[in-house]
């Protein structure tokens, strides 16, 4: 899955700015949103993505990786990824 081109991403106090032009709007990823943002362009499946996720914020595989699948269902619900 890739980051759809034509958006315009910045950081701004932990969290992730898109603006998306052609649509005309401005989304704000929280932590975990922006977390799996920023390795979307990866080679990593969703569930590696979650194994660093249930790391890096101390929680259970599990729910990190429905985390995940909500976040990569939104994004795509949002046209931001392809």
């Amino acid at each position: 899955m890739n980051l759809r081109n034509g958006l315009v991403v910045r950081e701004v106090e932990g969290e992730t700015v898109v603006l998306d032009r052609l649509a005309g709007h401005l989304h704000t990823l929280n932590a975990t949103a922006s977390f799996v943002w920023r390795h979307m362009d990866t080679n990593k499946t969703a569930k590696d993505i979650a194994r660093e996720i249930s790391q890096a914020f101390d929680i259970e595989t599990e729910v990190a990786e429905r985390d995940v699948a909500t976040v990569i269902e939104s994004l795509k619900a949002l046209q931001l990824v392809q």
